[in-house]
């Protein structure tokens, strides 16, 4: 395999989408007493130490408990003070209602209809026509990573995706964009992170979303307090290859963490199975910390956590993603919870750490 064929590159045009149309629902007040339901909960995100930001988590629901319906826009407001940084490519550069999702996380649903937002990381704002829970791209972040993050994420923003063997196996399923291109489905890990020069303020901040449904716009909210308090870098992660196809991962939680996903992406797994055996390797895998210590990945996890092939293969950079949260993410989204309005944590603060691998 070509060294620096990334996973990222290869997802960047890719979306769940193949329904068109929204699917029939019905909403009125209060919000979730019909099929649509909208919680927010906030917190800060530490991004390695050198920057921080906004940990959004939201759960936009139907009566199944996955996500409700495609959403045509998502903005988040707050306090006086609160702005986007200026100077992004992202929408929301400089202004005081920051729209969620990254300008590269948007695309057409259709030849002829709006762009719509795939690129809130959450429990129920997601690509359109999911209602499952492994899901087909998920973003890239955090929102104004090229302004705020660039030491955090130096080579641009990254995917953020749950896999096997924290989560079910994938599937490949055809690109919205062409029947051509399979692309491994993923399971969203419910966090959406905004990146910022200072924390904002404290305050009461509220998320407005805005959906289509028969041709009527309908629009829903939801508040929760947000308080500018960051949680500790992680300071003992260590990671390497078993040189068998797997891969171990040791951590010590610091202060406040009372759970971490660690998400280790392949970046030389092109998007669908070549000839080459080793080319059907997992792609990314997740490993769930309740506690500090070691974890592995197994050996013979590919064809995508269907096994029967390496993890991961032979020289392959491995891009680690820890990150670790003082509520229990896990819990809250799919597969193990499809409530409707799960209970969300008055607070949802994470913390972001990474470490490059060769296997």
């Amino acid at each position: 395999m070509k060294r620096g064929a990334l996973l990222a590159l290869a997802l960047t045009a890719c979306t769940t989408g193949q329904a068109n149309t929204t699917p029939p629902i019905t909403s009125g007040p209060p919000p979730g007493s019909g099929s649509v339901a909208l919680q927010l909960s906030l917190g800060t995100a530490n991004l390695s130490g050198l920057n921080q930001g906004v940990n959004l988590l939201e759960t936009f629901r139907g009566a199944q408990g996955y996500t409700a319906i495609p959403i045509t826009t998502a903005t988040l407001t707050g306090p006086l003070g609160l702005q986007g940084p200026k100077h992004s490519k992202d929408p929301g550069s400089g202004k005081a209602a920051i729209p969620i999702g990254a300008a590269s996380n948007q695309f057409q649903v259709g030849p002829t209809q709006t762009r719509v937002l795939a690129g809130a990381d959450g429990f129920g704002i997601g690509p359109p026509g999911c209602s499952c829970a492994g899901i087909n791209f998920y973003p890239f972040q955090p929102q104004f990573a090229d302004v705020a993050a660039k030491l955090t994420f130096g080579g641009g923003t990254e995917p953020f995706y749950g896999g096997p063997p924290a989560y079910p196996a994938t599937t490949l399923a055809a690109s919205a964009l062409s029947s051509l291109v399979q692309i491994p489905s993923s399971s969203p890990e419910g966090f959406y992170m905004i990146a910022f020069k200072k924390l904002p303020p404290a305050g009461k901040y509220t998320l407005t979303v805005t959906y289509s449904q028969n041709g009527r716009a309908t629009t829903q909210t939801a508040s929760a307090e947000f308080r500018p308090a960051l949680l500790p870098s992680f300071t003992n992660v260590t990671a390497h290859s078993d040189h068998r196809g797997g891969a171990v991962v040791t951590l010590r939680f610091p202060r406040g963490v009372n759970q971490a996903l660690v998400n280790i992406i392949d970046a030389n797994v092109p998007p669908a199975p070549s000839s080459n055996p080793c080319n059907t390797g997992l792609g990314f895998a997740t490993l769930r910390f309740d506690k500090s210590g070691t974890l592995r990945v197994p050996d013979d996890l590919g064809n995508y956590g269907k096994g029967g092939a390496k993890t991961f293969c032979k020289g392959d950079l491995l891009n680690v993603q820890v990150i670790g949260f003082d509520y229990d993410d896990f819990g809250i989204g799919p597969p193990g919870n499809t409530q409707q309005r799960p209970r969300l944590p008055a607070r949802a603060d994470l913390t972001y750490s990474t470490v490059i691998v060769v296997e």
